[in-house]
Parts: C-alpha cells; sequence; structure tokens
C-alpha cells in the first residue's frame, strides 16, 4: 500500500487510542467526537486488515500487529509535530501539554512534591502523568513511548539513541525508632547485624547496595521483613526493633514525620546515582528541555 493511498489523518487517531485505549477519551484528546474515532477505527481496521483493538473489561487492548505499528508511527508523528511548530517559543507559563515520565519510588519521593510545587506556580497548565518502575528501567520504555523521560538508576549500556543525565547522588543511612535500644550501643557492625531489619526489594531477587556490600565483608543480615515499597517503612519501624537503610532523603523525612532516629551506616556502602534518561528525539525539543532543567534544579535544591 503507498503512503498517498491513506489518509494521515487516521494515524493521529491511532496514536490517540493507543495512548488512551479509549474511544472517548481518545477523542477527547484530539478533538473529535466519539463517533468520528469510531469511524476512523472502522477504516483502519479494514485498510489493514487487522482488529488493531479489542475491547475487555480493562479497556481497549492493542493487537500485536498495533503494538509494532506504533513502534512506527508514533515518532513520526512526533517529527513531524516538532518540524511544524519548530519555530514556536515555549513558555510554561502558558504551555499546555503532558509529560510522561517513568519514576522509581526512591526518586518520586525526592522529586515530586518540589516539582509539583514549581508547576502550579511557573507552569498551571501542565499536566504530569507519573508511572512506577524499578531501579534500572529498561529503555524499552521509552522506546515504545510508554514514557518520554525515565528516572532511576543508571543501566549500563545505554543504546546510541538514549540520552541521559545525572539528577542527584545519594546514600544509604540507618532509620529506627527514637527509643531502639542499638542507640544505647556503639553502633558498631556486629550491633547492626543483632537486630532484624526491613529492606526494600523491587523484586523477588533484588539484591541491595547494602545487602552487597555486607557479603564482600563476609556478613549477611536477618531481612525479617521484605517490601516493595519505601513509603511503607515508616509505617513498620515504630514500635519494633526493625532497623531499615534506606537512601538519605527518605530517612531524613521519614524522621522529621514520625519522630525516628538516623545514624550512619556501621560500614562502607557505595553511594549510587539516579540519572534521567530520554529518546534523543526530544534532545531540542523546548518544552521537554525545559522539563528536563526544571527536574534539575529541583534535585538541586533537595
Amino acid at each position: 500500500m503507498h503512503i498517498s493511498s491513506l489518509d494521515l489523518n487516521l494515524m493521529t487517531v491511532f496514536d490517540a487510542l493507543m495512548v488512551n485505549r479509549n474511544v472517548t477519551k481518545a477523542g477527547k484528546d484530539i478533538g473529535r467526537s466519539q463517533p468520528a474515532v469510531s469511524h476512523a477505527l472502522a477504516r483502519l481496521r479494514a485498510i489493514l486488515g487487522d482488529q488493531l483493538f479489542v475491547k475487555t473489561n480493562e479497556g481497549m487492548v492493542p493487537t500485536p500487529r498495533a503494538l509494532r505499528l506504533h513502534e512506527q508511527v508514533r515518532p513520526a508523528l512526533q517529527y513531524i509535530e516538532t518540524a511544524i511548530n519548530d519555530e514556536e517559543a515555549f513558555d510554561p507559563a502558558t504551555a499546555k501539554r503532558t509529560f510522561l515520565i517513568a519514576m522509581v519510588e526512591h526518586a518520586a519521593f525526592v522529586l515530586m512534591p518540589r516539582l509539583i510545587s514549581r508547576l502550579s506556580v511557573d507552569a498551571p497548565s501542565i499536566d504530569l502523568n507519573v508511572v512506577g518502575v524499578t531501579e534500572v528501567p529498561g529503555v524499552d520504555q521509552i522506546d515504545t513511548d510508554q514514557c518520554e523521560l525515565a528516572i532511576a538508576l543508571q543501566s549500563r549500556n545505554l543504546p546510541g539513541h538514549i540520552s541521559s543525565a545525572l539528577v542527584y547522588r545519594e546514600k544509604f543511612v540507618c532509620v529506627m525508632r527514637a527509643d531502639h535500644p542499638i542507640l544505647t550501643t556503639s553502633f558498631t557492625l556486629n550491633d547492626y547485624l543483632a537486630y532484624p531489619h526491613s529492606a526494600v526489594r523491587t523484586s523477588g531477587n533484588a539484591v541491595s547496595l547494602v545487602d552487597m556490600a555486607l557479603a564482600e565483608l563476609g556478613f549477611e543480615r536477618r531481612v525479617a521483613v521484605g517490601i516493595s515499597h519505601v513509603l511503607l517503612t515508616n509505617l513498620l519501624l515504630p514500635g519494633s526493633d526493625l532497623i531499615a537503610s534506606l537512601p538519605q532523603r527518605n530517612a531524613a523525612f521519614f524522621a522529621s514525620e514520625r519522630g525516628l532516629a538516623v545514624r550512619d551506616l556501621p560500614f562502607e556502602v557505595p553511594e549510587f546515582e539516579t540519572h534521567m534518561a530520554w529518546h534523543r528525539r526530544y534532545e531540542d525539543d523546548p518544552g521537554h528541555l525545559w522539563m528536563r532543567n526544571l527536574i534539575k534544579q529541583v534535585a538541586a535544591a533537595v
């Protein structure tokens, strides 16, 4: 099929359906009625010979053909939109845009409150759609437009079409209840190992930098509670002998809000770096550049 025989407006409808997975929401996103979107979808199905979307209780689920097609269509539409709007200046005070950001939990905890505070003043019509990721997200989330910006630990080998920048460095500290018996000790490694621990594990087989550092010394802590969410930690520590080893910024907030004690770890654990990554097609996009710079400013002020 030659491209001249295809109405490219159908591709904008297809893209909106892929993003929203709902006919009504897709229509609102691109300024079309629900019947117009349904009609466009019917035309696409006939042209491509594929259902493209299947209705389920969870919404419209794309077929394998739709997923493959979207990998090519979305970047093409973005390139066209960027070319058309190339001369338009980005004014955050008046801009209307939604940013899709994947963010690891500890980074969201540090950045989001301050980021929302800045947006409410500097860019009141900018919206954020934030999704959670594991400690090291794969670039497939960026490649498939599940996000346009990913904030987490740095992947070891990024492909050439992915750019990245450091957001902040962080170290681990110990957190426990304010009257924990370990606070009456010299807080040695042996003291640390004598008590049960709560550990944040993003997956069942995840190993933290704390556990790796202990292993290098030939020790292992007893993890009495393994959880997948750092925010739950502050609810577990009061009234128990649990000790948690957390990123310093998270620990400082918990300490002030829940009356917890914070101490340095009695052994060396390397700092970790949180980076943001994005597809190079966004490299010079004025709005995307503004958002990346805003995140850097927010992180520097923490």
